[in-house]
């Protein structure tokens, strides 16, 4: 029990402010007051499936007693039936509905990620997919538990190990209606989110050091900060998490982020890309062509918009409205007993819609990393508490000075040694008789002289590793941690505001600019009016034309048509005349040689 208090006493220290967004419908709850709104189901599909336990009848002790048999999947279902045209009319002409407006999101990207979005949206037409009007049912059920329950409710657990304090923040949300009310990426029912702040565990303190928010794809040291990040703002001890408006994923920074949804098929290409930067920059010593596999993952992926904008509803501790903790752990029963989904299984094939497993749990029911690895969830696995990195420092020099004596020891050995060795194949060389011990005497000459060649850049190695650990070691002496953001590879920025304002022209423009390019192509294609393949030039070309026209950019693209149809012209003129160039270019070559041949003769 005094576990447990003391537990609750350090989530409630440090619990986040949540900041979310003008126009959101969910708002983090307790799970009994959803369980008490959905059926159970169990199937291998949509039409194949059975009802185990009706509406209104489970608790969380029930849930935890079921369990799919192979090959069908247990899942439930907060929408029994959603909304149909009328009803969702009427609901979203509700009395005291919160309008959202943005810019539009197909404004913001090119020609290409436009396409990509059209084809997004056409699998929604061949995969598994919420059915429309859900979002509002939910709203309405959710609205409902609300006001028999208004509690704002994280769970919250403690998890010590290895010198840290681990507090874990989920928080569970009816819904994700990014898609049906933001225009994101999905929907689905039911959505936890989580947030992890890392204490150091000293014999003399406690104290925070790292924050952790989870946030779409990302993973690893790009979803923390450390307590002491600029980007990281915080009321006393209470960081402030800004939630995206219907995904619920948490960003450290407000804003409005573009979020890019890679094809799958694609992701091989940034490989081979980080292998080609890798050849120019370091093979050709050209410019760094910067981060290629980020530049394919934008260019190659559907972009939305996370609207984290933070002005609406605020919960956490001095607000109006604040927390209600639930303790949870590994003794929860409905925690460690239910492995189905929370929400509906629309089997969609890409995940997307198919609603999550509970806190533990992934959908194929192994249990999650954020779970049972808070640390390496975050990439800090690796790092060590800041009260115990002195010693660590410390132990790793010590290691190294022994490494470096062995090394020089060894160092020394060969070099002694190698003069005689080479004196004993020298000699070796005038007898026929030891050949044979000749030729063996050599490869030991060589095997030695490689081996010392390899010891001495690992001797200075080992030497500027430790020179540079004391420099750290001074650091840390003097209270100096380092950059909080050296970590971060890829930090997630929200989009600058002037970058979002566009006019209507071209808002209009770019939603239906795809849409008319495919009309047009295939007009011309099918009236004939010029070949196929210059059916899709003119389409594209004219598509260019009109965008750098209502972005003011036309003398910028007649600029550079100019210097393409340049260099291309230039193309052609090497093509037709390769072998004169190639003769002329032979001429010069031989002058030169004769030239440079008789200045050295004349001296």
């Amino acid at each position: 029990m005094n576990d447990r208090a003391s537990d609750l006493d350090l989530l409630r220290a440090y619990e986040p402010v949540v900041r979310y967004t003008d126009g959101e419908l969910f708002y983090p709850a307790g799970v009994e007051g959803y369980l008490a709104q959905c059926d159970l189901l169990v199937g291998t599909s949509e039409t194949d499936r059975r009802v185990l336990v009706p509406p209104g009848e489970l608790t969380t002790e029930t849930l935890a007693t079921f369990d799919a048999p192979l090959g069908q999947s247990l899942y439930l279902r907060l929408v029994q039936q959603p909304l149909d045209s009328a009803e969702l009319r009427r609901w979203r002409s509700r009395p005291g509905r919160v309008p959202f407006s943005a810019p539009g999101r197909l404004a913001r990207v090119g020609l290409f990620a436009r396409l990509m979005d059209a084809g997004f949206t056409a699998s929604l037409l061949l995969r598994g997919s919420v059915p429309g009007g859900t979002a509002g049912a939910a709203q309405i059920k959710y609205a409902q538990t609300h006001e028999s329950d208004p509690r704002y409710v994280y769970h919250g657990r403690v998890i010590r190990e290895n010198g840290w304090i681990c507090l874990h923040y989920l928080f569970f949300h009816f819904m994700n209606d990014y898609r049906s009310t933001f225009n994101g990426v999905n929907d689905h029912e039911a959505d936890w989110e989580q947030v992890f702040i890392y204490l150091e565990d000293a014999p003399d303190r406690q104290r925070p050091v790292w924050i952790a928010a989870a946030a779409h794809d990302y993973i690893g040291d790009e979803l923390r900060r450390r307590w002491d990040d600029p980007t990281l703002k915080k009321e006393g001890d209470h960081p402030i998490i800004n939630a995206g408006a219907g995904s619920h994923a948490s960003y450290f920074e407000q804003g409005e982020y573009l979020t890019e949804v890679p094809i799958p098929a694609l992701r091989g290409l940034g490989s081979f890309l980080e292998v080609l930067r890798e050849f120019w920059r370091d093979g050709l010593r050209q410019p760094d062509p910067g981060d290629l596999r980020a530049t394919l993952s934008s260019a190659l992926s559907v972009p939305f918009v996370d609207y984290a904008r933070g002005d609406g509803k605020v919960i956490g501790p001095g607000q109006a409205d604040e927390w209600s903790p639930v303790l949870i752990d590994d003794a929860t029963v409905w925690v460690d007993g239910y492995r189905g989904l929370f929400g509906l299984d629309t089997h969609d094939r890409f995940a997307g819609e198919r609603a999550p497993a509970g806190p533990k749990y992934n959908r194929s029911g192994t249990v999650r990393q954020s779970w049972n690895d808070p640390f390496g969830f975050a990439g800090l696995g690796k790092v060590a508490p800041p009260f115990r990195q002195p010693d660590e420092i410390r132990q790793r020099i010590e290691r190294l000075e022994a490494e470096a004596d062995e090394v020089r020891t060894e160092s020394q050995r060969l070099t002694e040694g190698l003069p005689g060795l080479d004196l004993e194949v020298r000699s070796l060389a005038d007898f026929g008789a030891t050949a044979g011990l000749h030729q063996d005497r050599s490869a030991a000459l060589v095997a030695s002289e490689s081996e010392l060649s390899g010891l001495r850049p690992r001797q200075a190695g080992i030497t500027d590793t430790i020179r540079a650990l004391r420099r750290e070691q001074a650091d840390l002496a003097a209270g100096d941690l380092g950059d909080p953001q050296s970590h971060l590879k890829h930090p997630h920025r929200p989009v600058p505001p002037e970058d979002t304002r566009y006019n209507v022209v071209i808002e209009v423009w770019s939603a239906v600019s795809v849409g008319v390019l495919l009309l047009v192509i295939a007009g011309l294609v099918f009236f004939r009016l010029v070949p196929w393949w210059a059916s899709f030039l003119v389409g594209i070309g004219g598509y260019i034309i009109i965008e750098a026209a209502l972005r003011r950019h036309l003398t910028s693209l007649l600029l550079k048509s100019v210097l393409v149809l340049a260099t291309l012209g230039a193309f052609i003129l090497l093509f037709d005349f390769r072998m004169e160039l190639v003769l002329a270019a032979v001429a010069g070559l031989a002058l030169v040689v004769v030239a440079d041949n008789v200045r050295e003769v004349s001296r």
